[in-house]
Parts: C-alpha cells; structure tokens; sequence
C-alpha cells in the first residue's frame, strides 16, 4: 500500500488527528523528496489536512492547506496532460471553496469568506453555495445580491424556509414568494405552510395583531397545534407587541416540548427578566449552557440572571460574550446596552443600542434604552428627537405615546401636551399600566389629585393590583380622607399579605390616627377645665390644712 493510500484509509475512517499527526511530516519529505507523492496526490493530501484541522476546529491552518491546495490545483491545471487526471483525482474546487469560507467565517472574516464564493463561477454554485452566498451579502449590507443569491436557492429547493425567511426579511411580497414557491397555485395539503409564510410576512411588516392572528389559528386548528417553529413565532410576534404576559405562556410550551431548541429562548429569557423571575432565568440559563455554549441564547439568558442579581460586572461580561456568538441577532446589543446604562456608562450604552437599531429598527426597547441615557445625560433635546422618531418609526400605539410623553413631562412648558399624549395612551390601551402609574404622577405634579384618584379608582375596577391600591391610599391620606385611605391599603394588603410597604403605609397611617385620637382627648380634656379669672381660695384646694394659715404670697 502506497503512502498515498494510507493518507486516504485514515481519512476514510475519520481518524482526522492521526492525519494531522502525520500529513505535515508527508508534505515535509515532499519539498525534498518529489518522487513519494505525485504532484495531484499532493494537493489532495493538503486537502485530507486541510480537513482533519477543521474537523478539529483549528481554521486558521485548515485555511492555510485549502489555499495552498488551490494555488497547486491552479499550477498543475496549466500543465499539459493533467486536466483530467485534476478532475478525477483532486476535490472539487467549489468544495474547497466551500470550506475556505467556512474557516474564514469562524475566524470572524466575512469580507474574506465572501471573495473566496464569489470565486465560484455562477454556473458552478451549489444550493448550498448560493445559500451562504445570500447570508453573506447581508452580513455585509448587500441586499440585492442577497435576494439573488437566495432565490437561485427556492429555485431548486422551493421549501428552503429559511431562505424563505430570509427574503421575507428582505421585503419580497408574498405574492412574488407564491409564484416563486408554488409556481403562483399552493397545493391544498400545504395549507398550513402557506398560512404560516403570511404570518411570517405580516410579522416583518409590524403587523403583529394580523401576526398573531394567524399562528394563533394555526396552534388551534390545525396540523401545527404543539410545533415548536410556530410556537415560537406567536411568543415572538406577541413580545415584540409588547405583550410579554401573553408571549410567555408560548415560549415556555416550546420550550417544553423541545428543551434541546434555542430558536427564541433569548426572547424567553427577556420576558422571565422583565417579570423579575429570577429562579426560573437561572434555570433556563442553565438548561440552555448544557446544549450550547456557542450560541448567543445561553448567554444572554445568564447575563440577564446576572443583571437582576445586581452583579453588573458579570453581567457585562456575559453580554459581550454573546455579542462575539452571533453578529446575526440584535438581543445581545440591547442586553449589552442595559448593563451599560446600570453601569451608569450611557455613552457607550447609546453607541451599543445606536449599532442595534441599525439591525433593527422596529424594536422599541432599543427607543427607550436610548431615550433614557439621554435624559439621565440630561440632553433633553436628543431625548425628545429619538421618542418622536420611535412615534414616527413604530407606529401610534401606548408604548410609543407613553415614551414620547415621559419626555415631554421632563419640560414643565411642554408637561401639558405630555398629559394628552398619555391619555390617548390609556384611550387605545385602558389597561396600559406603565401608562396609567406616568399619568397619575403628572396629575398630582400639575396639582390635580382629583383626577389621579379618579383614574386609579378606574384601574382598580378593572384589574385591582397591590401597587393600585397602594398608591390611591397614598393619595387619599394626603387629602385627609384617612379612613378610604386605610381601606386601600387594606384591600392591597390583602392582595400581597408580605407586602413590606403596603404593612409600614398601614402602620403609619394608624399611628397618625392614634396620634388624632390622642390630640381629640388633650382637647376635651382642656374643655373641661373651668374657665374663671377667680384666684382658687384655699377651700378650693384639695391639700393638707396645715398650709391652711401660710401666706400663700410667698409662692405666687
């Protein structure tokens, strides 16, 4: 058996280290000794290494081989009488392509793993050479070229739904994908895929009530009732409506159901965060960790865990660590912009969610995260231009007024028009909470407590909360209406039993009657003291008769 032939039997039983051990020492006597390998046995063992080292994950030297391969493959191509020897012996170069920009994207090269398909003739891609193709140019802010790239993929592959996807981020009508996918006719047995591809396409439209709309009749009535992919699109669609309540419940179901997934566990993990539910993020954080550890999911859900902890340090950390896992998702730069703006940093905390919204410009986190430094920078102006432009961008809803409003509130000549807009906030949304707690704030601040106790009064008829109660006790209290005030407090007492406020609120407000009860009695007792401008005679005094004959001037 021929040294080559060894070279090809470890590589056919994939004992990928034995060849990296011994294909260098082979390519070594090479340089001084021509006659152990031909010169096309050659630039395939520089593949088999080439190989092996990406097996291995070592890219930066897998890269190494698969170009010296192909600059030996171009040398030998110009010679005569090896065409076809090339061809039968040697891996096909778009492979070799293939691979070179599989090594240059795990080095974090995407220009370079660009040029390396682009050098692939158009007639000679693969489905999975356009594929990357089409990842590529949008890596590097090519559309058109990417639609290209990724219909070339439908095309021979009209199921490719993340190519699907892809164009749909892209902004192909469904009309277009309908005569690309299905030929312009959907077969009747594919129903549920065409419902799904029209709640794909409103959801990157920002039409989420539509959205929602249909991948909640797809989990109801129809074949998708418990799948994972569409799960996970109805909690997506529902979180970035700002219905984290409702988005929970589908998110965890697919999470249930297939606990090995991380497709939308970072949103999961955003929600559990906002709803302070820190036992359980520690947990999905942990589940996630045990399936991946280099993907951004897992990350994002620890540095969140680590954010409610208050151990910003960390949290940080693991932020950046997910940043560097995916370039492709805009969640690691929101939490990375949350941890900076703790961390009190709001320049670089703006610059991280300036680069998101780039990426994404529909997600309104990334509005208040920045219109939030700005106010605690106290640039006000910028503050006000980026809540309009979330108004703008966004569309009418109770986030975006309440956004715009709270910044408005911040100037007393502009408080007024704040207050409008907070109130077409609750007029769309009633139950809008983080709505109603701004508004009543502003009423009491522009004097008009009436109106503030009228409101939560409202609220509390419709979704009775501690804090509700709480806070219209307070108000009460302030305008001497004592005895509601305690029946609010009592009633949020009774909604939170371990409230710590809601039981020193209770407390102060019955020392403040025992201290009332206290000054009432002091009062009648004075009332009761007989008024005369008589001096007491000594008849009138209760004491000892033996200061009876004492002159009694002595002691006036």
């Amino acid at each position: 058996m021929s040294l080559y032939e060894q070279i090809q039997l470890l590589y056919d039983n994939k004992l990928f280290t034995n060849i990296s051990a011994l294909a260098p020492m082979i390519l070594s006597a090479v340089d001084h000794n021509t006659e152990l390998l031909s010169p096309v046995n050659t630039a395939q063992t520089m593949v088999y290494l080439a190989d092996s080292f990406l097996h291995q994950k070592e890219f930066a030297k897998a890269e190494i081989y698969y170009r010296k391969s192909l600059e030996l493959r171009k040398t030998l191509s110009k010679q005569r009488g090896l065409g076809n020897s090339i061809t039968k012996e040697l891996s096909a170069e778009t492979d070799i392509r293939y691979q070179m920009h599989v090594c240059h994207l795990s080095l974090k090269q995407p220009v370079q793993a660009l040029l390396v398909l682009q050098g692939i003739p158009a007639k000679l891609r693969s489905v999975k050479v356009n594929m990357a193709l089409g990842k590529l140019y949008i890596l590097n802010g090519l559309e058109r070229p990417a639609i290209s790239a990724f219909k070339e993929v439908i095309r021979e592959c009209p199921l490719a739904l993340e190519a699907i996807q892809s164009l749909i981020k892209l902004g192909i009508s469904y009309s277009e994908l309908e005569r690309l996918i299905f030929n312009g006719s959907p077969p009747a047995h594919l129903d549920w895929l065409v419902q799904w591809i029209h709640g794909q396409c409103h959801l990157q439209a920002c039409e989420y009530l539509k959205a929602s709309a249909v991948f909640s009749q797809l989990r109801e009535a129809s074949v998708l009732k418990d799948d994972v992919t569409n799960l996970v699109s109805h909690g997506t669609t529902l979180f970035l409506a700002g219905d984290y309540a409702n988005a929970l419940q589908p998110l965890q179901r697919a999470h249930k159901l297939d606990p090995l997934s991380l497709k939308g566990m970072d949103i999961l993990a955003v929600i559990l965060a906002s709803e302070k539910r820190t036992a359980e993020l520690e947990a999905l954080a942990l589940k996630l960790i045990n399936v991946s550890d280099t993907s951004c999911e897992p990350w994002i859900a620890m540095g969140y865990h680590y954010l409610l902890s208050r151990k910003l340090t960390r949290a940080l950390y693991l932020a950046h660590k997910s940043c560097t896992c995916s370039s492709a998702s805009v969640e690691p730069l929101i939490l990375k912009g949350k941890v900076l703006q703790e961390l009190k940093k709001y320049p670089e905390a703006v610059t991280h969610y300036r680069e998101g919204l780039q990426a994404a410009p529909h997600r309104f986190e990334i509005y208040r995260g920045i219109v939030h430094c700005y106010l605690a920078l106290q640039r006000t102006r910028e503050a006000t231009t980026i809540a309009a432009s979330c108004l703008h961008d966004i569309g009418n809803s109770p986030r975006t007024f309440t956004l715009y409003a709270s910044v408005l509130l911040k100037d007393p000549g502009t408080a007024s028009k704040g207050r409008i807009f907070l109130e077409r906030a609750l007029a769309v949304d009633p139950a809008y909470t983080p709505g109603v707690f701004i508004l009543i704030d502003a009423y009491e601040q522009a004097g008009q407590r009436s109106k503030a106790i009228e409101l939560l009064t409202k609220q509390i008829n419709q979704q009775p909360t501690n804090k509700l109660h709480h806070i219209l006790g307070d108000l009460l209290f302030k305008n001497g209406d004592q005895e509601k005030a305690m029946e609010n407090y009592t009633a949020a007492l009774m909604l939170e039993p371990n409230n710590v406020k809601t039981i020193e609120a209770i407390n102060r407000l019955e020392n403040a009657l025992v201290a009332k009860l206290e000054n009432h009695h002091l009062e009648l007792e004075a009332d009761d003291i007989p008024d005369s401008d008589e001096e007491p005679t000594i008849e009138d005094a209760d004491i000892d008769p033996m200061w009876a004959d004492m002159n009694l001037d002595q002691f006036r």
